[in-house]
This record gives C-alpha cells, structure tokens and sequence, in this order.
C-alpha cells in the first residue's frame, strides 16, 4: 500500500510539472468561407469576393460579402468588419482568380495561403476571364451551392481529360521550378451562363494566353495526363450531303506520348513529341467500319487532322511564352552545357517542336 501511495504522488507531482497548451477554434463561432475571388480594381486595390454557407429554415443560402485593401489579409479584415461572428477561410474549396489579377505575379496573391496554417491547400484553382467576383455573384442569384457547383464543374472536367488537375499545392511547386509552366482552367459568363471554357496557360507565375477545351485536351495527352475518358470530334470529309456525315467522333482508348530533344545545339534546339493513340469510334454515320481500306484512310485522315492541330496548339504556346511540356526541364536535367549557356526565356519561342500523332481504330462501338 506505501508503494502505491509514493507511486501515486509521483504522477502528480509530474502531471503538475508538465506543461502544454491548447488552441482552439470552434467552427460554431465562425462563419465558414466555401469559395473566394480576388480581382484588381486599380493597381494598389484587390477585391475580395467570399461566399459564406448559412441556413435559413433550415436551407442552405449564400451570402456575398465582399472587400477591398492593399493586400489579401487586409481585404478578409474589410469583410470581417461586415459579417456577424469570425470569418473563417479554413474550409475554402476553390479560389478564382479574375484575369487582370491572374495577369500579375499570381504568387504574391496566394503568399497568404502557404504562410497560414489554417489554409486549405487543397483547394483548387481556376482563372476567369474578366472579373471573378460577376462570377459568383451571378451563381448566388441561382440560390445554388455555389462552391459544389463549381468544384464539380471542375472535377468533371478533370475527368475527362479536359483541365489538369491543380491545386494551389500542385501548382506550388511548379511556380519555384524555372524550367516548366503551368495551366489553370479557364472559367467565363457565356450567354448569361458560367462555363468552363478551356484553360490559361500561365509563364513565371503570370497569364499570357489561353487554349480551348479541345486543344487543352491535345495538350494534356501529349503530357501523358489522360484522365478516365477522352472524346474528339474530327472532320474527315468535305464533300457529303449532309454535313454531319462529314464528321467522325471517337473516344481515346489508350495513348503514350514520348517527348526527345534532337538538337540541343544553343542557337538550333529541336524537340519532337511522338504519340500514339488506340481510339473507338463512338460515332460514324458513314458506317463501313468492316471495311479495310476505309479504316486505314480513317486512320491516316484523322491522324492528319490531329496532327495539324497540335501544331496550332504548340504554336499557340509558343507564342505564350510558356513552357508547358516542361522541355526546360528536360534541359536542364539531360543538357545542362546547353542550359546555361542559353536565355529561355528569349530563346523557348523561336525553337523548334515537331508534333506527330498517329491513330489506331481499336473499336468500331457495339456495331459491326
């Protein structure tokens, strides 16, 4: 019994000697941020746009607050002088950046997020062309979940292959490498409704261009990033009746895609990105799929027709300045002499990438 007694007040004494600390928030007390925007009014002012979940008679509803400052935590302190209880960001889903904004060294804008603790890094990331905030106030007029909404606009189309997959963690690290860019879906009002519409393609943290839904797709195969499906329209024929037997869609079965640098001479860099592709025909109102020889004429059209749109593409980010295929990288890590001794930034226009696409019908759909 004296033993138990001396052991007894000996985890006491330690339990009182022991220190340590607890830090709480409790979500009752905040009101829970679902979806943000940040757009420039001028050029020393940010707009912040928050969409706040509350109920009323036990139904979700939206409230936009909305404030303006120098920097992004002056404006959350402008909305927090604007709401009821602590605006609380930790549950934040998708950030929208508004064109002027993404314009701009995007990384100063998200510093706030990497620095907090309670930031949601898992967030996802979209650009809109013009400002972010119509965006959202046009989606809460809708009475809808806007952050579910706009997340599944995004995750649907990551699905199938026509946006990568980004978040501000993901394109955290990108940001820091100087020898690849990054893309972000491109959101826009089209006809009074909000649509994703392809993605912008960003150089040293900034926006200078944008590809469509379709050449975003090409893109991301030739990156090897394709998602559960991937569908393509092709025009094949010019000369039918009616317009759509002129037209073939297919779906993208399977697809490997090998980047090489030929050249790596400084004043002569010459890449070629080769990719191959098993497609099924989803729809082909022509038929004649049994048909050997139309089969090897579809192969070879809709291989030119895919071709000569990646070259469009690759101009198109050429042009951007952005090095999305990461051929910098492979620069350095397989060409290092050939690296320093060039600009890339002066030098990634005027080089050379040669695309070549070929397609093999793999599948003819349920009929033969």
């Amino acid at each position: 019994m004296r033993k138990k007694g001396i052991l007894v007040s000996v985890l006491l004494i330690i339990n009182l000697c022991l220190t340590g600390c607890w830090d709480q928030r409790l979500l009752k007390n905040g009101r829970l941020v679902f979806s943000s925007s940040f757009d420039m009014v001028d050029e020393d002012t940010i707009r912040a746009t928050a969409i706040i979940r509350d109920f009323k008679d036990r139904t979700p509803t939206n409230v936009v607050v909305q404030g303006e400052g120098k920097t992004i935590r002056e404006t959350r302190m402008s909305m927090d002088r604007k709401i009821s209880g602590v605006f609380e960001p930790s549950k934040n889903r998708v950030f929208l950046l508004g064109e002027e904004l993404a314009k701009k060294d995007i990384y100063k804008f998200l510093d706030i997020f990497y620095r907090d603790p309670n930031s949601s890094i898992s967030a996802k990331l979209a650009v809109v062309e013009g400002n972010g905030g119509e965006i959202l106030t046009k989606l809460s007029e809708k009475n809808v979940l806007i952050s579910e909404f706009i997340i599944e606009l995004l995750t649907s189309a990551e699905v199938t292959t026509g946006v990568p997959k980004q978040n501000l963690q993901t394109v955290c690290t990108i940001m820091f490498d100087e020898g690849k860019d990054f893309a972000l879906p491109l959101i826009k009002m089209k006809n009074g409704e909000v649509v994703l519409d392809g993605i912008g393609i960003f150089h040293k943290n900034s926006l200078t261009g944008t590809l469509s839904f379709k050449e975003s797709s090409l893109y991301l195969l030739m990156n090897n990033q394709k998602a559960k499906s991937t569908r393509f329209v092709s025009k094949i024929d010019n000369d039918k009746k009616m317009s759509i037997d002129n037209y073939i869609t297919y779906n993208v079965s399977k697809s490997k895609s090998k980047l090489k640098i030929v050249s790596d001479t400084p004043e002569n860099i010459q890449v070629e990105i080769d990719m191959k592709m098993d497609i099924s025909i989803a729809e082909y109102p022509q038929d004649k799929l049994t048909d050997k020889s139309e089969l090897k004429r579809l192969n070879k059209e809709i291989s030119k027709h895919l071709t000569k749109d990646a070259q469009k593409m690759i101009e198109k980010i050429q042009i951007a300045n952005s090095d999305l295929f990461g051929i910098g990288r492979e620069l350095i890590a397989f060409h290092p002499k050939t690296w320093e001794k060039i600009n890339w930034e002066e030098t990634y226009p005027s080089i050379t990438i040669v695309p070549t696409i070929k397609v093999d019908i793999v599948g003819h759909g349920i009929i033969n």
